[in-house]
């Protein structure tokens, strides 16, 4: 009896995990798309959207908060980093 107690505990702590999970990466998707219908009804009233200017990826800002964070990475969501111009190849390209 109390293996079978031990199994209902472990199986509800469980459940609770996963729900915890499901419920922190859809709030972080619902935060991620009301910013980016934020940013594009911005850009439309400017006219910025469909400009060459415009931005040409979804995401281009690191994320506000811990839950979009978190909502991003179970996704594979990230920022692309631009590589820094080092100062020994910035040297070498003048002297050419």
């Amino acid at each position: 009896m109390l293996g079978i107690a031990f199994i209902a505990a472990v199986g509800i702590f469980v459940i609770g995990i996963v729900s915890g999970i499901v419920v922190l990466v859809s709030v972080g998707i619902r935060r991620e798309e009301r910013r980016f219908q934020e940013e594009r009804r911005f850009l439309e009233e400017h006219g910025i959207w469909d400009s060459p200017a415009g931005p040409g990826h979804y995401i281009h800002e690191n994320a506000s908060d811990a839950v979009s964070s978190i909502g991003r990475s179970v996704n594979g969501l990230y920022v692309r980093q631009v590589p820094a111009v080092s100062n020994h190849n910035a040297d070498r390209r003048e002297r050419v």
